[in-house]
């Protein structure tokens, strides 16, 4: 009998933990991803973003919904808009881009967690008050960041644009897109780029307060290379290619070959 009830109370338990779960994720399908624009705002807390091959937008996570008990019969309301998802956050479609907003407070933390296609253009901004850091992997079309804490994007094949004003920016390429440039900035943190060994890009690399360092041998040729002045090249890697260029203020930058 002792048995019994606790497989009962175990069994209820994993429903509750279950029905929890399920009513923390939210999902919507993009039609032709490859022609898509997804762009999140204003999210708190860290962000871990995951390229898939597939065709839905999957956030799981977020704060506690639970409604206060003084607040019973009334809705939420935010700043941002109207929570249209049930997890805290305002989706909007138009045409071929959507927006999702976080509507949180930036002094409220969420643990939200993101899938989507590998294949669309990602855009993520917030402001500094958010102070949350963002980690991608595993994308193929263009990533633009524009946050103040730090990135990491792994296993990237598209072109990057990443800015960030107080964090480090981490960047492991699979391979570097050959048809659009790709630009890394910081003014306060890390720049640390790994390359395949063959990539063939046009490098420039800019740093005002920090040191430049490189296991690839950038002087070569030395008509491919041109010292700008102060902390400041511009190379050929492998005869040259695409553009990627990398600046910082305050902090130094690694480029290392994979």
């Amino acid at each position: 009998m002792h048995k019994a009830m606790h497989y009962c109370v175990g069994l209820l338990f994993a429903l509750l933990t279950a029905q929890m779960l399920q009513a923390q994720e939210y999902k919507t399908t993009v039609g032709n991803s490859r022609d898509s624009k997804l762009i999140l705002k204003d999210f708190t807390g860290e962000l871990p973003i995951e390229g898939y091959a597939g065709n839905d937008i999957v956030i799981t996570g977020g704060p506690d919904m639970t409604t206060p008990e003084r607040a019973k019969g009334l809705k939420p309301v935010y700043s941002g808009g109207p929570d249209n998802t049930g997890i805290g956050l305002n989706m909007e479609r138009t045409g071929n881009q959507i927006t999702i907003i976080c509507l949180l407070p930036f002094n409220k933390g969420a643990e939200y967690r993101i899938k989507v296609p590998d294949n669309l253009y990602l855009k993520i901004t917030s402001g500094c008050e958010y102070h949350n850091g963002v980690s991608i992997s595993n994308m193929k079309n263009e990533v633009e960041v524009n946050i103040c804490s730090a990135i990491s994007v792994k296993n990237s094949t598209g072109p990057l644009v990443l800015s960030t004003i107080n964090g480090g920016v981490d960047v492991v390429f699979n391979e570097i897109s050959k048809d659009k440039p790709s630009s890394i900035a910081t003014i306060n943190g890390e720049i640390d780029v790994t390359l395949p060994a063959k990539s063939a890009v046009n490098l420039e690399m800019r740093n005002i307060q920090g040191g430049m360092y490189s296991d690839f041998d950038l002087f070569t040729d030395d008509k491919q290379m041109k010292r700008v002045g102060g902390g400041a090249i511009n190379t050929r890697l492998n005869g040259g290619g695409v553009d990627l260029k990398m600046t910082n203020i305050n902090g130094n930058i690694y480029l290392r070959k994979k």
